[in-house]
């Protein structure tokens, strides 16, 4: 991403208050695997793995029960750090095309800092990992408790505290 672009994305999305910060910055999320991931109806229907890609991504396609008309496409973008999933949100705010983004804050919002369009797709960031989640099929779910259900599963798989070694 250019360096003017980036700048008007973090005026437009307020990086400055959420930019480099969470709750959880001495701790990671490694090794990210959807087929340890349960979500109540939904079922995993493929999931590509993407180790070249920086950062690594993993894409997948979720149905609801056994319809193909209500698909989700969740996608995990696995980053080195928080500032590296920070920039990847940005990269990711730039590509979608709606000025109908919102900042979700508070109870509605998973994650150290999410976006969402209603409840069709929402865009969050867990420490070092950026989440999208989005429908996929001609019938329109709401994805908001799916989201809070990946952000459980992630908050449970955070790495222990890292501690500064003594010298």
């Amino acid at each position: 991403m250019q360096n003017g672009q980036k700048q008007f994305l973090e005026k437009q999305y307020d990086a400055r208050e959420w930019r480099s910060h969470s709750k959880h910055e001495k701790r990671a999320i490694k090794d990210f695997s959807f087929e340890q991931w349960q979500v109540p109806n939904w079922k995993l229907q493929r999931v590509r793995r993407d180790e070249g890609a920086k950062p690594t991504a993993i894409r997948s396609l979720w149905s609801y029960e056994e319809s193909t008309a209500k698909l989700l496409s969740v996608d995990v973008f696995e980053c080195p750090s928080v500032e590296a999933a920070h920039d990847q949100l940005l990269e990711a705010l730039g590509n979608i095309e709606s000025t109908a983004l919102e900042r979700r804050t508070g109870k509605d919002g998973p994650g150290d800092v999410a976006f969402g369009l209603n409840d069709t797709m929402i865009l969050f960031v867990r420490v070092n990992v950026v989440v999208l989640i989005r429908n996929a099929g001609p019938n329109v779910v709401r994805v908001g408790d799916v989201a809070h259900n990946l952000d459980g599963f992630l908050l449970r798989h955070l790495e222990p505290k890292r501690t500064k070694e003594k010298k």
